[in-house]
């Protein structure tokens, strides 16, 4: 099962950084540690990379235009919402994220200087992110329950409604003060409050707890160590927030998504995800007026896959005998041929690109590639793209041997 490395940025320049390896289910697959970004690049290979920011870098708000589409929303979003800004909105970065069950739409909001900063740090590292939150984010809301976080020099509050508000600690006692006012009857205490903090926190802070415990209705502190990251994690696993790598900066999610691949696994991957592809060899038959561009297609996946087999004079065969090589295949649905003629025409777009695998599975299709760069692969993406029929996206990119291993998928429009 796929990895995913979670770190967490400090929220001063000064500190240390907090990262911990999690499976699909966010339970942690390694123990938490802290240090330089450097440190935590020598576990990155291999696994997805999540990063967490400071808080504070990023404002939350929301926002109820009624347009349809990322595009055109991230578009408007800057005039929509200038007036609650204080900053030049041009020196803003916004991303967005799920509309709530009233229509409202939640807002990330980063200047974009301060989000190169991270993103260079990063690179510095040689770590490269495929998706960015906010740490509070990852401070997960809970009914009736007042969620306070704190971490470093951040305090973070999660409202039962799920808005967030992050302070610097040392208005902790004034926040809580307002919050939770000296009460003359119980009707007032209406919340609970959970607390996350270090054992040093809470020992400074035990006079503060001690008055809480009169004005809530119920007062629960739970200790974290090593910065509460692996709490983190998995609460960012399990309920992802607002990713920041969109509009333009969403690049870096073609240029730095990373991941090595082995070849070995490939080709294991490989010779397992064929065995779903050609499910019923009679189709190939009912498409005769393809047969001419499925033909050029097979033959540049063959080349490509089988450079043994290149120049034959039954691409599509050759093809088919090759992949049925190991047992009970058949030839593959509609949508599989569909797209093999799509990514033949995008290969021919896209230099320097050579397909290493392919894997078919519930209308899917996983590509392994090779490309000289980055930007070709990108050029690949957008070709597909193009077609009007399906689309493709850029998984993940790693650099090896001067060439980048990627792994794109592709599926068909509306699906």
């Amino acid at each position: 099962m796929a990895e995913t490395l979670v770190i967490q940025l400090p929220a001063d320049d000064s500190g240390d950084a907090a990262w911990i390896s999690v499976d699909a289910m966010g339970a942690g697959t390694s123990a938490p540690e802290q240090g330089p970004l450097e440190q935590a690049a020598a576990g990155a290979a291999g696994k997805q990379l999540i990063v967490l920011l400071p808080s504070a870098a990023v404002l939350r708000l929301h926002s109820n235009l009624p347009l349809k589409g990322n595009a055109k929303i991230l578009q408007a979003l800057p005039f929509a919402l200038e007036d609650q800004l204080a900053q030049d909105v041009d020196k803003l970065h916004f991303a967005i994220g799920e509309r709530n069950a009233q229509g409202l739409l939640p807002v990330a909001v980063v200047e974009k200087d301060r989000l190169r900063y991270y993103l260079q740090q990063l690179e510095t590292a040689r770590l490269f992110p495929t998706l960015v939150y906010a740490e509070s984010e990852a401070v997960t809301p809970m009914p009736a329950t007042i969620v306070v976080w704190i971490n470093d020099s951040e305090l973070i509050i999660r409202e039962p409604d799920g808005k967030s508000s992050v302070s610097d600690i040392e208005e902790l006692e004034t926040i809580m003060s307002l919050k939770f006012p000296t009460i003359t009857d119980t009707s007032a205490a209406t919340n609970n409050v959970l607390i996350y903090c270090s054992a040093e926190a809470n020992d400074r802070h035990q006079g503060l707890w001690d008055s809480l415990r009169s004005r809530a209705q119920s007062l629960d502190i739970k200790l974290i160590g090593d910065k509460g990251i692996g709490k983190l994690a998995g609460a960012i696993i399990s309920k992802p927030g607002i990713n920041l790598l969109q509009g333009k900066f969403s690049v870096k999610i073609d240029l730095f998504s990373w991941w090595p691949f082995w070849r070995n696994a490939a080709i294991l991957l490989l010779a397992a995800g064929i065995m779903s592809v050609f499910s019923d060899a009679a189709l190939l038959f009912q498409l005769n007026q393809k047969e001419a561009q499925l033909d050029t297609a097979a033959s540049r996946i063959l080349t490509d896959i089988f450079p043994s087999a290149a120049g034959a004079a039954d691409p599509w065969g050759q093809l088919q005998s090759r992949l049925q090589g190991g047992g009970n295949i058949a030839v593959g649905e509609p949508d599989f041929i569909d797209a093999l003629i799509v990514l033949a025409d995008a290969l021919d777009k896209s230099s320097g690109i050579k397909v290493d695998a392919l894997n078919f599975r519930s209308g899917i299709i996983d590509l392994r590639l090779e490309a000289p760069a980055v930007e070709n692969l990108d050029t690949f993406r957008q070709a597909i793209n193009d077609s009007g029929r399906f689309i493709a996206n850029i998984q993940s990119a790693n650099p090896a041997d001067n060439i980048i291993k990627g792994r794109v998928q592709v599926k068909a429009q509306g699906t």
